[in-house]
């Protein structure tokens, strides 16, 4: 027996093998179909995918042989490695460098062998193709030129496998950063728009009209801040096909109120006319995810009064019927040439006047949202006279149960004698978190670390725990294991800037049973409390 020599370049070659990250994995489907086919043309009743590392011959894939590795000082494939084209020895018996081999004395008892070299782009040979009879053979032209096919399509599949892995770790990467961009942007804004939320609410009568105003000034600019962190979000779900939707029984009355008089103050700023009408069959309720419809619509009209100059008009129509709503948004603007027009729907693209401001997401998040609804959208317009932009949106009715459940969310019940901690590190965040308890009729214990927060609960009991997730010495995650690991039932709802929190598996794990964003949302927050700490009576 002759054993191969260790190819000149092994160092190299050894590191092609390497970063496949393919050796001692489990088998897959689609390499187990290239050996069978390989099998099948060559006529032979085994064929193996072998990869050469220093010491052995490892199969990724088999049929018709029960072993998972040979040493490779007497395997066929550390040969044919040192190919350029396929090895083939038709009778061991008559060859000098294999006759007296293991596996042709015993078990599979080799007679033929056939290998294809499996050479990465690059030119490394990390192993083989192979196809192995125990009956003396030769493959004819159609039978090597097949199974040197096969064996470049066992090199594509590794390379599409690190393909995949690269692209995974570059969208982990992808929201690692987002992550903690949601969190550095969102947790200022929670001040600012926390803070101004509750001076609108109850400090009017005592400014100015002058500072009123430039409370209302600071509170739209750090919503519209928040609303373009949460456009740059929502584009990574998009992308990930992981933004869902949150189906509710809405009240259509007070939610398109709400919306009117949002879009009124944008016109006003603006210098736009606005008129807005509702017509058609109008149910009470609707069933659909209201910050996701809101976000359609004010999408398309801030849109419309962007582009509308001063004194224009924009017309905004919702017409229901018995299986859809059409939302119609009709501006006077500068319009889109129609070979723009397919460009508005697509990621970062504006078209017309570059002076307007915007991400150029919009309308492509817009499309994406109106879809997930089972929806559609059609967009028309003429340079020089406006656009009109019309959404159909299947029409769903809400039972009774979705109706009860608004009501109750609509509804403060939560006990006013909750007991709350905070577990929050930043000064002005717990700034923020006292003045919403409080603007609630609750009052809250603060802890500004996990430690504080262990040592707290060894003399006081908590209805709820908040816990914010990034904090210093052990984070909200460990915390709340601990916690739990102390006290089982004690209910622990994150309290984060961090977006994507709520795919966290870790929440669950640690014993977290659900989150709350920051900024804190005063709806969001009572849902919480009237399902958490209902009042007794």
């Amino acid at each position: 027996m002759i054993s191969a020599t260790i190819p000149d370049n092994e160092d190299e070659r050894l590191k092609a093998l390497y970063r496949y990250e393919v050796l001692d994995t489990a088998a897959e489907k689609v390499f187990d179909d290239l050996t069978e086919l390989a099998s099948e043309i060559c006529d032979t009743p085994i064929a193996l995918i072998s990869l050469v590392d220093p010491d052995r011959q490892w199969f990724k894939s088999k049929v018709g042989l029960d072993a998972d590795e040979t040493s490779r000082d007497i395997a066929f494939c550390a040969h044919a490695i040192h190919q350029k084209e396929i090895f083939e020895v038709t009778d061991t018996h008559q060859d000098t460098r294999f006759k007296d081999n293991p596996l042709v004395q015993s078990d599979p008892h080799i007679r033929f062998y056939a290998g294809t070299p499996l050479r990465t782009p690059d030119g490394h040979a990390i192993g083989t193709l192979c196809a192995i009879s125990d009956k003396p053979k030769e493959l004819n032209e159609h039978q090597r030129k097949a199974l040197e096919i096969l064996g470049r399509q066992v090199i594509s599949q590794l390379e599409l496998r690190l393909k995949i892995k690269e692209v995974e770790l570059a969208n982990q990467r992808k929201t690692d950063f987002l992550s903690n961009l949601s969190h550095e942007l969102r947790t200022p804004l929670n001040a600012i728009v926390g803070f101004s939320q509750l001076m609108l609410k109850e400090q009017q009568a005592s400014l100015s009209d002058k500072y009123l105003s430039f409370l209302k000034h600071l509170d739209f600019s750090g919503k519209r801040l928040l609303d373009l962190v949460n456009t740059v979000l929502d584009l990574n779900k998009i992308e990930a096909g992981k933004l869902g939707l949150d189906n509710r029984a809405v009240s259509i009355k007070p939610f398109f109120e709400s919306i009117h008089g949002v879009i009124r103050a944008l016109a006003d700023e603006k210098g736009v006319t606005l008129t807005f009408s509702i017509s058609g069959i109008q149910p009470e309720f609707i069933l659909v995810d209201e910050v996701r419809l809101s976000q359609i619509i004010l999408n398309l009209v801030a849109n419309a009064i962007k582009f509308s100059p001063a004194h224009q008009t924009v017309t905004i129509s919702v017409v229901f019927s018995q299986e859809q709503f059409t939302i119609a948004v009709k501006d006077q603007g500068e319009g889109i040439a129609e070979s723009d027009i397919p460009l508005l729907f697509a990621k970062f693209q504006q078209v017309g006047n570059a002076k307007h401001e915007g991400s150029g997401l919009g309308l492509m998040i817009t499309k994406s949202l109106v879809e997930l609804m089972g929806g559609s959208i059609k967009l028309n317009s003429t340079l020089g006279k406006g656009t009109l932009v019309k959404v159909d949106i299947p029409l769903k009715l809400p039972e009774d149960k979705d109706v009860h459940k608004l009501n109750e969310r609509t509804q403060r019940q939560y006990n006013l004698n909750t007991k709350i901690l905070v577990v929050e590190d930043n000064g002005i965040n717990q700034e923020v978190a006292k003045a919403i308890f409080d603007s609630l009729g609750l009052n809250i214990d603060l802890a500004d670390s996990g430690e504080d927060a262990l040592v707290t609960l060894q003399n006081n009991q908590y209805d709820v725990i908040f816990m914010d997730l990034h904090l210093p010495g052990i984070d909200g995650f460990e915390t709340s294991k601990q916690i739990i690991q102390r006290l089982p039932n004690q209910i622990i709802i994150a309290l984060t800037a961090d977006i994507f929190a709520g795919k966290n598996d870790l929440l669950r794990q640690s014993g977290m049973i659900d989150y709350l964003s920051k900024p804190i949302d005063l709806k969001s927050l009572v849902k919480m409390l009237n399902q958490y700490c209902p009042s007794q009576h």
